[in-house]
């Protein structure tokens, strides 16, 4: 009890500065009970919920964000199954494996399966989807087969792996700087039903320093500007917890913020672009989901619909440009289609065929025009 009056203080502490929520590190360990003698005066569940209800109480849209890296009707229960209650996100690790499978492939066909494998939540809850968080990409869920073909891809030398599981690389280099395919899988995770979550650096390609041990590879001080010590610290370089990243295509003399924010076509402003269409695309959130059936295993296509809106999702992950056409239902009622985000040429005919010509690795984000403005 003494331990959770503790916790309480701490995170009304957080909430009354401002924080908008919390990410609660190994759900699972967290709440472990194996092991102790005593007996328990409450289930470690009921604690989550009791932690939920009390931030609710103290701030309504304050979230607690889980990394519950288990299977799928495993992660479901620190939801609170049916009933919620519980964590209100959870950081989907599923998702994201199947997502580096499908990359290294350039087959859409692992994430349609993890996302035909996806339970259904609460209304009041959602998942959290991301191409890399702050430790390893982890690969645990992936056959030992699948795993090397992913190493072999992203991280083929053995101080480029850690555990013998995962990935201490962040995107740009595992894409090898490919600024099309960096932005084509940015845009797809934030395509995904649920809430895109952004590791710090990613917004403007940030690499990792294998110098630095372990899964602090990618937590290098983050690039504010060429300065010394990337504008991160004006204390001495010697001093600072961690080097900055080093080198003439990744150091901060070549990838800054202050650079970024004054270039148009940098990863910064697309990012802020992708950022702002996805809070303008409120169907990925709350909408229905469905694949839109196009025969090319590197298509992978989505379709939301969320009252009169939809909107439409394209991604190519192939090293190729794909012309492609299949047939979508209802889709003759629509007027056409307006571009919201990314490049290619799509073309929707009054029978309901849509046709496609996408570049190597292009993605395109559409939504229909009904003739309500507002829709």
């Amino acid at each position: 009890p003494l331990v959770r009056d503790e916790i309480r203080k701490i995170v009304g502490f957080w909430l009354e500065i401002g924080l908008s929520g919390f990410r609660v590190d190994a759900v699972p360990f967290l709440l472990e009970t194996a092991g102790v003698a005593a007996p328990m005066t409450m289930d470690p569940h009921d604690w989550l919920r009791d932690l939920r209800a009390f931030i609710g109480r103290r701030r309504g849209d304050a979230i607690l964000l889980g990394e519950v890296n288990l299977e799928y009707e495993d992660v479901r229960r620190f939801y609170g199954s049916d009933g919620g209650g519980e964590l209100n996100m959870c950081l989907d690790f599923n998702m994201n494996q199947a997502l580096a499978l499908s990359v290294v492939r350039r087959d859409a066909g692992p994430l349609v399966h993890s996302m035909r494998s996806m339970p259904s939540l609460h209304p009041d809850d959602a998942w959290a989807h991301f191409a890399r968080n702050h430790d390893e990409w982890s690969l645990d869920k992936l056959t030992e087969a699948e795993r090397q073909e992913v190493f072999k891809a992203f991280g083929p030398r053995k101080d480029m792996q850690l555990f013998g599981r995962g990935l201490r690389r962040r995107i740009p280099t595992m894409m090898k700087g490919n600024h099309d395919r960096i932005r084509m899988l940015y845009s797809l995770v934030f395509s995904l039903p649920g809430a895109p979550v952004l590791f710090y650096g990613e917004e403007i390609g940030m690499a990792e320093n294998l110098d630095i041990p372990g899964r602090m590879s990618v937590r290098a001080p983050m690039q504010w500007s060429d300065k010394e010590s990337a504008g991160f610290s004006s204390a001495d370089p010697e001093d600072l917890r961690r080097p900055v990243v080093q080198g003439k295509q990744w150091g901060p003399s070549a990838v800054n913020v202050e650079r970024q924010e004054q270039d148009p076509d940098s990863m910064l402003n697309w990012s802020e672009r992708l950022i702002r269409r996805r809070r303008e695309t409120p169907e990925i959130a709350f909408g229905s989901w469905q694949f839109i059936p196009f025969p090319e295993p590197s298509i992978f296509g989505l379709r939301y619909d969320w009252g009169d809106r939809s909107v439409l999702l394209l991604h190519n992950l192939a090293d190729k440009r794909i012309k492609a056409s299949c047939r979508l239902e209802g889709a003759g009622l629509w007027q056409g289609l307006r571009h919201l985000l990314g490049e290619g040429q799509v073309e929707l005919q009054k029978d309901g065929t849509l046709s496609l010509d996408l570049p190597a690795y292009g993605a395109i984000w559409l939504r229909p025009e009904t003739g309500n403005p507002c829709a």
